[in-house]
């Protein structure tokens, strides 16, 4: 079968995770309905609409209205999923997330896609780099973001099974390297934890997203130098797993954490908040220093913005105390 295309691009990993575990679900879940805003071509989300159309509302361009009525649906025992631009979602329908979602712990799944960097043709306007810091603060909702499609997989089954607000960030999609399988073939998702993808004794670098697979690159570089990293995933904003952060943190005594965001109030700060109160060390918070976004290819983009596996290294052995 010939692969599937989009916009010009290849339709695999992220964005063809997704649609294919929505169909899934259901599949599982009769009560599940999909709430679009005309973005369903670009979030790959169409073929649920073919297969259950009459569970598939659009509400076109009007993404307070898709919160609003994702709203309604959970209140009368549906389970909403709204996947939309995450630039669309944390900013523009930010007050419904607070009020109809986060306040009333309504049972609705928030699908944040097309996160941060990984829409290089966009710019600032599309390139979503502050969810975190805006939906961490909502009481009651759990913010996510996977390392790779494969978690993302099981990220979409076990907020299905929570119940409760879940927002699932997650990047565009199609971007090759970027967009990569990263987790061991046995690697479990579980809501509220973060995971060791390697062990070691000298730094921790803690990533979340696709910086996680920059990090395990970074791991490799600086091992071929004679210096043992730890790698978590973070793929838990909030509620973020204090016990594995911590006990991470005690082993090697150096943390960097890496995110595809905002350093300011983003997966870092979540990290320095723990760190602050229960293992204090010496960390670097790597991620977008508070900058809007800009267009153009990622191979640019990712250095421009210093969100690479190399500059991991360069933070790494700064922290370690050398030149």
């Amino acid at each position: 079968m010939a692969e599937k295309m989009m916009y010009g691009c290849a339709l695999k990993g992220f964005r063809a995770t997704l649609g294919d575990t929505l169909l899934a679900l259901g599949g599982k879940y009769e009560n599940m309905v999909v709430v679009d805003s005309e973005t369903g071509t670009a979030t790959n989300v169409l073929d649920f609409r073919e297969q259950y159309p009459e569970r598939f509302v659009t509400v076109g361009i009007a993404e307070q209205t898709a919160v609003s009525f994702a709203f309604a649906l959970s209140r009368s025992g549906m389970i909403p999923v709204v996947p939309l631009f995450s630039c669309f979602l944390a900013r523009r329908a930010c007050d419904q997330i607070y009020v109809q979602v986060g306040y009333a712990n309504a049972n609705v799944k928030l699908i944040g896609c097309y996160s941060g960097l990984s829409t290089p043709n966009t710019g600032a306007t599309h390139q979503s780099i502050n969810e975190f810091a805006i939906l961490r603060s909502m009481p009651n909702i759990k913010v996510i973001e996977t390392a790779d499609p494969n978690e993302l997989e099981q990220a979409l089954y076990r907020s299905m099974e929570y119940r409760g607000p879940v927002f699932i960030r997650m990047i565009r999609g199609d971007v090759a390297e970027y967009d990569q399988v990263c987790t061991p073939q046995d690697h479990r998702f579980e809501l509220d934890k973060a995971s060791i993808l390697r062990n070691g004794t000298d730094i921790s670098l803690i990533a979340c997203g696709m910086m996680v697979p920059r990090a395990i690159k970074a791991a490799n570089l600086l091992a071929d130098q004679g210096i043992s990293a730890d790698v978590v995933n973070c793929s838990s904003i909030k509620p973020i797993d204090i016990e594995t952060i911590v006990a991470s943190a005690k082993k090697t005594g150096k943390v960097i954490t890496a995110e595809n965001h905002n350093v300011y109030g983003g997966m870092g700060s979540a990290v320095a908040e723990v760190l602050a109160q229960h293992c204090p060390v010496p960390m670097r918070i790597m991620g977008i220093e508070d900058q809007y976004g800009w267009s153009g290819p990622l191979e640019t983009l990712l250095p421009r913005y210093g969100i690479t596996a190399e500059r991991i290294v360069e933070k790494a052995w700064e922290l370690l105390g050398h030149s």
